[in-house]
């Protein structure tokens, strides 16, 4: 390519809403996740701190294997399945939520005083990938049964910016929104280069915070290139402002945005709590069975995948 679309553009951006705020954007830490090995891939954990209402946004990437039953409580479990995944995601709850999760869609799961849930692809030898987003709700829903929504993807509004597609998979964007999303004003937003540009995106200045996470290929924002291989950096913190934005073709970058809680939150073993006292409390509810619990349907997919003789992991 003659003249290929920088990837370390000037920054331009517009100053902070007050003083207090952060003007430029700040690198997040990336890893991989710690608590569940069954499910690879890459993302911003236990930084709340920063990330504030998210607890974690990570990128997935599963081939074949599920997640077998484990809970969840004072928490969101949104999972959203990339348009160019292979097979479908069968979700459960235990408090009878059963939903099947296809590619482009979105799964909205309110855990509240808590529940169990499972998820298995619908193909043993087909592949997910996507992103999952924990947002934190820690002493705010303390009674309640558990729920989940799906947003399906014909629901979402698209639109094209340049050579930028841009998907509103939740929340509100501008005068998007996406009707049957119960988060309220917690937003992902996918943008997809289908040829290397630059362009600026304004980040808005209603009092979201916003996470930007490189899904696939390869882009920049404020001047910090994100890429999926490699060791640069993967995930920046977004003020408002106006930012360039400098993407290859193929690259996908998302944007999740929530309004900070401000509150203190203890996040371990899948569950999100104001204090460690409230943390017994939901560990003691779950080690009870008030959680509910699941049949697992892991071994369905298992021996699909044994007794087949055609196709490779």
């Amino acid at each position: 390519m003659a003249d290929p679309t920088p990837l370390h553009p000037r920054q331009n951006r517009r100053a902070a809403a007050h003083a207090d705020a952060w003007a430029i954007p700040r690198v997040l830490p990336v890893s991989r996740p710690g608590r569940c090995a069954a499910a690879a891939g890459v993302g911003v954990f236990d930084q709340v701190e920063h990330t504030d209402p998210f607890l974690s946004v990570d990128i997935f990437r599963r081939h074949g294997a599920c997640i077998p039953p484990h809970p969840h409580a004072g928490c969101v479990v949104a999972t959203y399945l990339f348009p160019d995944s292979t097979t479908s995601l069968r979700c459960r709850h235990a408090h009878g939520g059963d939903d099947t999760l296809r590619p482009g869609d979105l799964l909205w799961l309110e855990t509240r005083c808590g529940t169990v849930h499972e998820e298995v692809p619908e193909g043993a030898r087909a592949s997910v990938r996507g992103v999952r987003m924990i947002v934190n709700r820690a002493g705010r829903h303390p009674h309640g049964a558990p729920a989940q929504t799906v947003v399906r993807a014909e629901a979402m509004p698209r639109w094209r910016e340049g050579d930028v597609d841009l998907t509103l998979v939740c929340g509100a964007w501008g005068e998007r929104h996406v009707a049957r999303d119960e988060g309220g004003s917690t937003t992902l937003l996918q943008l997809d280069w289908q040829a290397d540009e630059l362009r600026t995106l304004e980040v808005p200045c209603d009092g979201r915070r916003w996470v930007a996470l490189i899904a696939q290929g390869e882009a920049a924002v404020g001047g910090h290139a994100l890429r999926t291989e490699g060791g640069a950096a993967q995930a920046v913190l977004l003020p408002p402002g106006v930012w360039q934005l400098a993407g290859r073709s193929g690259a996908r970058l998302m944007l999740a945005g929530g309004e900070p809680l401000g509150d203190a939150v203890v996040y371990r073993g899948n569950f999100a709590a104001r204090d460690e006292g409230d943390l017994v409390t939901l560990t003691r509810r779950y080690q009870q069975g008030a959680m509910g619990a699941l049949a697992p349907v892991c071994n369905d997919a298992e021996s699909r995948l044994r007794d087949s003789d055609t196709g490779d992991y």
